[in-house]
């Protein structure tokens, strides 16, 4: 059974507070697993969201869900699912890379905040999955990029906070008439 959630946009500070880790117990429950299914359920219906983290939706739980898959800016994405419980960027390795972030608690659809943030290309992420296994990985490219996103919203970081270039703030609309076709 999946729930109706709300996205919590920009301002709202439960998206500037640090996430509480999960217990073994809390990841087993009911009320976790539905949670996950709801935020699944959500990035689904969304055309641009690929990762949701449990504060956007208004919970302070180290809890992200990634659903990527082809969206109108970046429909090349192969799909890959993954729920990432009480994760922690062990280490970031590689040269900065640029890329262009939006996020659902910065807009609706097409008016989505977006534009160019620097992070490290690979990491080594450690995480515990639904069934309460640890795992430690390492990743790079555009999934890594995404990871370094969620992670930081349960850290109580905003993609605005990272970005170096002001200049490149635009809503997606912008980003698709003057910067997809590029």
């Amino acid at each position: 059974m999946t729930t109706t959630l709300e996205i919590t946009k920009f301002g709202n500070p439960v998206l500037r507070q640090i996430s509480r880790q999960l217990t073994v117990e809390e990841i087993a429950s009911s009320d976790i697993n539905n949670l996950i299914e709801s935020m699944r359920a959500l990035l689904t219906e969304k055309d641009y969201g690929i990762g949701l983290s449990a504060p956007q939706v208004g919970y302070s739980l180290a809890l992200s869900v990634i659903e990527m898959k082809p969206t109108p800016t970046l429909p090349d994405l192969e799909n890959l699912s993954m729920v990432l419980i009480n994760p922690t960027i062990i280490e970031t390795f590689g040269e900065n890379k640029n890329m262009w972030e939006g996020c659902i608690s910065a807009g609706e659809g097409e008016n989505t905040l977006c534009a160019k943030v620097p992070r490290p290309s690979k990491l080594t992420l450690r995480w515990t999955d639904v069934n309460a296994i640890q795992h430690e990985e390492e990743f790079d490219g555009f999934i890594a990029h995404t990871i370094q996103h969620e992670v930081d919203h349960l850290n109580g970081v905003l993609f605005v906070d990272r970005v170096e270039d002001t200049k490149t703030y635009m809503l997606v609309d912008e980003y698709k008439r003057f910067v997809s076709n590029e």
